[in-house]
């Protein structure tokens, strides 16, 4: 267990690995110094990250909350899962994740695909969420850029293609570059555009490409409408691979979600405008939900003559018997 040299006096923050299923399972946890507000779990995107993408947030989340930011299986130091990755399979893993750690109910913070699990989540277990935040998730294809659903529509057409993207600079091309990426990544540092390409180096192709895959066809708006947590969407005002407009749309589709925009920040919002991250996200995870309204009566209008009330006649007395 290793311990992280930057956090903050207000929190611990720990590098820790367990087994689930069989596999290593890496995350980053944060202890507040003080009584905690609960526990909260941040779910990564997709393309070349991993829980790394949280650093700038974690210490000021975990001085609140008891944070958990997993390395979802392929990405970062975790292993793959056993069968082929999928939403519903990252989703169990979340499932089982909390259960080892024997956290019942939490906050879930989901970026891009990570939201997309998040919101897959809540649905299939509603009762283990108390607030649900999504930025920018992956929750309809249509949605994503022409071009990545063209790349990947050929993939899926000429599987050998695979075995032509080697772990070399070729792979940072075809995934990012090529597929709008590149254009959300230009408010980055330098040292965190290296760190990106780091992960995504690290990453299997099979996990990138079979996940990819199934972006094709995802079509969550059903989902959306039956999810029942507090909600808050959010999304860049510059974001390429999901445009805000999409967030936006799905904001209207989950029963009384909130909506907010981080301005000039693109698809990574939480790594190139981490203040205005947490000022989206901490009102909302503090905040009491509101209690539901009992409908009221409607007044009569003023003069209005009130309805003559019935009475009821007399009942007529039944006849002795002789």
């Amino acid at each position: 267990m290793a311990s992280d040299a930057t956090a903050p006096t207000s929190c611990e923050i720990t590098h820790r690995e367990i087994t689930l299923n069989g596999r290593c399972a890496f995350f980053r946890e944060a202890t507040p110094a003080g009584e905690s507000q609960g526990s909260l779990v941040l779910l990564h995107g997709w393309i070349g990250t991993s829980s790394w993408m949280f650093r700038h947030v974690l210490p000021e989340l975990g001085a609140r909350y008891h944070t958990i930011a997993p390395d979802l299986p392929g990405f970062g130091r975790s292993q793959t899962l056993e069968e082929a990755p999928s939403i519903e399979g990252y989703r169990e893993f979340v499932r089982a994740l909390a259960d080892e750690l024997g956290i019942d109910r939490f906050h879930l913070v989901g970026v891009s695909v990570g939201a997309t699990v998040a919101l897959d989540f809540a649905h299939r277990y509603p009762e283990r969420v108390l607030k649900l935040v999504l930025q920018g998730p992956v929750w309809r294809a249509t949605d994503l850029p022409r071009r990545f659903r063209f790349t990947y529509d050929l993939l899926g057409r000429i599987p050998v293609i695979t075995d032509l993207i080697p772990k070399t600079p070729v792979k940072w091309w075809f995934f990012i570059r090529r597929l709008d990426m590149g254009r959300d990544t230009r408010h980055l540092s330098k040292a965190d555009r290296r760190q990106l390409g780091r992960d995504i180096m690290r990453v299997p192709n099979e996990t990138l490409l079979d996940v990819g895959r199934e972006l094709l066809y995802i079509d969550m708006t059903e989902t959306a409408r039956r999810i029942v947590v507090p909600t808050l969407v959010m999304d860049g005002s510059e974001a390429r691979m999901v445009p805000p407009k999409a967030s936006h749309e799905l904001s209207r589709l989950i029963p009384g979600a909130e909506w907010k925009v981080v301005r000039n920040a693109g698809h990574n919002a939480a790594i190139e405008k981490p203040r205005q991250f947490l000022d989206a996200v901490l009102p909302f995870l503090s905040t009491e939900p509101a209690p539901k309204k009992t409908p009221r009566r409607p007044r009569s209008a003023a003069g209005a003559k009130k309805p003559a009330s019935r009475k009821r006649a007399p009942a007529k007395a039944k006849k002795a018997e002789a």
